[in-house]
């Protein structure tokens, strides 16, 4: 009694085994399909890649918060910098002008010390395709200021942030100053 349980048992034990390398059989891709699926997949990945580089190119472009600064010495002088999510200017706006002029980041400077960090970026301001002249933005703490220089004649108009129009909510402002 006891060997035919034996025998029973080692039948069905086979009997699995069989079965199993069978479903494995009609389930395996052939070595060729494997590897066209996986140049597909690479393929996909490459077109995902490509569309995120331009989903952050476009993202890049997008005003994030504007900056409110008036004039150091003349404070009717009234200037607005629009900024994308990572803190680059994307334009400057004088207070009482029609359009926007874009800007067009060339360099940044990190400087440690003080209580604060200091953030000094430099961008062209583009007039018509041209270089019309330099903008120097800075930024500590919770101070910003901007210094433009006329690539025509030289003159500088030194600016500082506006926190009564910048600041809503305890957050740079979303909207235009003006």
């Amino acid at each position: 009694m006891k060997s035919n349980f034996t025998y029973i048992v080692l039948f069905l034990s086979l009997l699995l085994c069989v079965n199993c390398a069978e479903k494995d059989k009609k389930t395996a891709k052939p070595t060729t399909d494997i590897e066209a699926e996986k140049q597909a997949k690479s393929k996909d990945s490459i077109k995902d890649a490509a569309t995120i580089e331009e989903i952050e190119n476009i993202k890049s472009k997008i005003v994030h918060h504007y900056i409110c600064y008036k004039n150091d010495d003349k404070t009717s002088m009234q200037l607005s910098i629009a900024f994308n999510d990572e803190g680059n200017a994307l334009f400057v706006k004088y207070k009482g002008q029609k359009g926007t002029i874009p800007l067009k980041n060339v360099k940044e400077d990190y400087e440690e010390g003080g209580a604060y960090p200091t953030i000094t970026q430099f961008y062209h301001e583009m007039y018509e395709g041209k270089k019309n002249g330099v903008y120097e933005l800075t930024h500590s703490g919770n101070w910003d200021y901007a210094t433009y220089t006329s690539e025509k004649d030289g003159e500088q108009f030194k600016f500082t942030i506006d926190h009564e129009t910048t600041v809503v909510a305890g957050e740079y402002r979303k909207t235009p100053c003006f």
